[in-house]
């Protein structure tokens, strides 16, 4: 019986964190109450507060499940290779459909100003992109060191690098207009290159 209810309890909070990602896309973090999320889960909204004890609980989950999303995105930057298809492959990967696609622009800018109001939440997304910034600042050092880039500081080169892709990321929809999304990367990736003074 109680592995039942385990079972149970792993198929529906996956669910319910669905539901909660669908109602702050389409009403904004402010208003995505229980209520809305038990309605839009089709479950009582007493198995959501059983589930988690509380909103605060079930964002701190979301927020976990978001920033795994992207976890699992940088898990995927090359490691490895030639260092000139290394450089491309990053520079491909930073700039593409996935890689925007990875979370809902909403839901993302509601941590991000969630994160401003909560420190449990800062240190999260905190956490997360130093380990990007690390990965990119250990990339820069190889690259350099294979002359495939040529920088003075790789610090500074990969602390320019994540302002421009997420720049481009958070942005781009309000200025990118339909269709010319390719582009648009293509544009990114051209500039990233000359920043990086990517040797030919």
């Amino acid at each position: 019986m109680a592995g039942r209810k385990r079972q149970s309890a792993e198929e529906r909070k996956p669910a319910i964190l669905k539901a909660f990602y669908q109602v702050i896309e389409a009403e904004g973090f402010e208003h995505a109450s229980v209520a809305k999320v038990a309605k839009q889960a089709g479950v009582h909204a007493s198995l959501i507060i059983h589930y988690f004890g509380s909103k605060e609980t079930m964002v701190m989950a979301l927020v976990d499940d978001v920033l795994q999303t992207y976890a699992d995105m940088f898990r995927k930057l090359p490691e490895g290779g030639e260092p000139h298809e290394r450089l491309e492959g990053l520079l491909a990967m930073i700039w593409s459909r996935e890689w925007y696609d990875a979370s809902g622009f909403s839901v993302v800018f509601s941590f991000l100003a969630l994160s401003a109001r909560d420190a449990e939440v800062m240190a999260r997304v905190r956490n997360l992109y130093g380990h990007y910034r690390r990965y990119l600042r250990e990339q820069m050092v190889l690259l350099s060191e294979a002359g495939v880039i040529h920088v003075e500081d790789p610090e500074a080169a990969a602390e320019a690098l994540i302002s421009l892709s997420e720049g481009s990321h958070y942005f781009c929809r309000y200025h990118i207009e339909a269709g010319t999304f390719d582009a648009h990367c293509r544009h990114m990736i051209q500039a990233a290159r000359q920043v990086l003074g990517v040797s030919h």
